[in-house]
């Protein structure tokens, strides 16, 4: 092998790791911005505790907001599994719910007061009285400590797991903080 050929291979490696750092930088930023976000939303869910073998115990959230009824919301009202909607929270005492829905982020009116939350289609079920969406955001799993997750699993009677959720200007969401009873369980530190 020639120099010039070892000196190419080698630059092409140092290329292949300086395009692979820098793609986790990136990723480990972008989360870390929208954690730093002043938009935080609490969420009600209904978590399932399943196990990762190679995670450890992670808490399954089905949220409020996860099924929607399109006669409940306002916007656009023809969908399809796999688009990528809009949707406009609103505070309802301690929670936040869906107001209305869109598939363009464009047709969604501009108003500080009511965040939005990008998810996608996974269901489209109508029948003769409404047409109702599943729709996942991306927070639907969370990690915890091995043996941690059976309280979040099967909380006591009376007790109430949410979180908060810190969200960017285009509507994607990450988990800032898990909560039982309003305490803090487990937060996600900036770096």
């Amino acid at each position: 092998m020639t120099h010039k050929s070892q000196q190419f291979i080698f630059s092409r490696i140092i290329l292949i790791i300086f395009i692979q750092t820098t793609l986790l930088v990136i990723m480990v930023a972008n989360r870390q911005l929208i954690l730093s976000s002043d938009t935080v939303v609490v969420l009600e869910t209904k978590p399932i505790d399943p196990r990762s073998l190679f995670r450890g115990d992670y808490v399954r959230l089905n949220y409020t907001i996860n099924e929607l009824k399109l006669d409940d919301l306002s916007g656009d009202q023809v969908f399809k599994k796999n688009d990528i909607v809009y949707i406009v929270l609103q505070q309802a005492d301690q929670y936040w719910s869906a107001r209305a829905i869109y598939l363009k982020k464009q047709s969604v009116p501009e108003d500080k007061q009511y965040p939005l939350i990008q998810g996608v289609v996974k269901r489209v079920k109508s029948d003769t009285i409404t047409t109702t969406l599943s729709v996942s955001y991306g927070i639907e799993n969370y990690f915890v400590p091995e043996g941690e997750g059976l309280k979040l699993e099967r909380p006591e009677p009376g007790d109430k797991v949410t979180l908060e959720i810190a969200l960017d200007k285009d509507g994607k969401a990450v988990i800032k903080t898990l909560l039982l009873n309003g305490i803090p369980q487990y937060e996600e530190a900036l770096f």
